[in-house]
């Protein structure tokens, strides 16, 4: 009998782990999700929601806020939406989630913004890196880092590439990854 638990134990495994980390993708491109729509909508309360307390969030320029508060990314995402990126859109395309462990996810995403009354740009304008780890059965993010793709702004940058960057971002131009 211990020998059926065992082997049913041994097939069964990767089944489970399977399911679970199908399951946690899911929820964290939800997480994603989330961020989208608390930019598209204006919400900076939103928007905070994914984050854990406290987390870090560093600018696409350089600003770095380290451990900063649900409340201070609410109020500052707000006071964004309200002024200089007031009538945006955000367009997200999930390039890659890797789990560090069972908590913890290291998500690569390619983002974007426009006005609301264009279309999604031809390239992407930031490469987003986020570590979430799971808190209490529920991802948050807990640290969030957003890169200027300057290789799309000049074309010098363009031209010495190692590869070209429609290639290195292929994730952006994918039809499936379109929203």
């Amino acid at each position: 009998m211990k020998r059926i638990l065992l082997l049913l134990t041994i097939v069964l495994m990767p089944t489970f782990t399977n399911a679970q980390k199908a399951s946690d993708e899911k929820k964290l491109k939800n997480l994603v999700g989330t961020l989208q729509k608390g930019w598209n909508t204006a919400n900076g309360e939103k928007f905070a929601s994914a984050f854990a307390e406290p987390h870090d969030f560093i600018v696409w320029n350089g600003f770095y806020y380290k451990n900063n508060t649900i409340q201070n990314n609410s109020e500052t995402h707000q006071w964004i939406f309200n002024t200089m990126y007031k009538d945006t859109q955000l367009y997200y395309a999930i390039d890659k989630i890797r789990f560090l462990n069972e908590n913890v996810a290291l998500l690569h995403i390619l983002g974007a913004v426009t006005a609301k009354d264009k279309t999604r740009p031809k390239d992407p304008q930031v490469l987003i890196t986020l570590i979430a780890q799971k808190q209490g059965g529920h991802w948050k993010i807990v640290s969030f880092h957003n890169l200027d793709l300057e290789v799309f702004q000049n074309e010098e940058m363009r031209k010495n590439s190692p590869m070209p960057p429609s290639v290195m971002y292929a994730t952006w131009y994918s039809e499936n990854t379109k929203q």
